[in-house]
């Protein structure tokens, strides 16, 4: 599937390949490279629960409340990648545990 992210992604202003499925455990970057000093950095890890692609967005169930479902519109996000990184300056690192 192809999705676009909002402005600020570090994927840029096209089209990008969105390679993750139901069930699969991933990292959520609603804002962090497009942030200002003083704005709070936002990331979430969860596991995709639904894929909506009329809705250009997917459900997850996140790590801070697993009783409950979010729903992400790519367009309101800046990336999406493996559960076992975090966003760092232009791209990701691996995650201490």
């Amino acid at each position: 599937m192809k999705v676009k992210y909002k402005d600020g992604s570090i994927y840029g202003p096209g089209l990008t390949d969105f390679p993750y499925q139901e069930g699969d455990y991933v990292t959520i970057v609603v804002k962090y490279w497009a942030t200002k000093e003083d704005e709070e950095e936002i990331y979430y890890h969860g596991h995709i629960t639904q894929l909506e692609d009329e809705r250009e967005g997917f459900w997850a169930v996140l790590d801070d409340d697993p009783n409950q479902e979010e729903y992400f519109h790519f367009g309101d996000i800046e990336a999406v990648f493996d559960g076992d990184k975090i966003p760092i300056l232009g791209g990701w690192t691996q995650r201490k545990n």
